[in-house]
């Protein structure tokens, strides 16, 4: 599988982190596996999330999909600060 690392920043850590726990079902049942998440030390809403994913097109999917775009968005994920590395199993 290979993994993921999503970096990004977000309008506040607690309220993404509360939705991104939460929404854990739906990235087990397309067989997303978290990792690791967390923020820099500095900066608290600059966060770095590690996953293991069955390809990168099932993330994708999983990204685009209206419903994880509405939770994406309420949970304050700032979009267009996000950067993805797809690294090797």
């Amino acid at each position: 599988m290979p993994k993921v690392i999503a970096s990004f920043q977000v309008k506040d850590w607690e309220q993404w982190k509360s939705a991104y726990v939460a929404h854990d079902e739906a990235r087990e049942r397309a067989e997303i596996k978290t990792v690791y998440y967390g923020h820099e030390l500095e900066d608290q809403n600059k966060v770095h999330v590690l996953m293991d994913v069955p390809n990168v097109d099932t993330l994708q999917a999983f990204m685009q999909h209206p419903d994880n775009q509405k939770v994406i968005a309420e949970a304050g994920h700032i979009q267009e600060s996000t950067t993805m590395v797809i690294c090797s199993d």
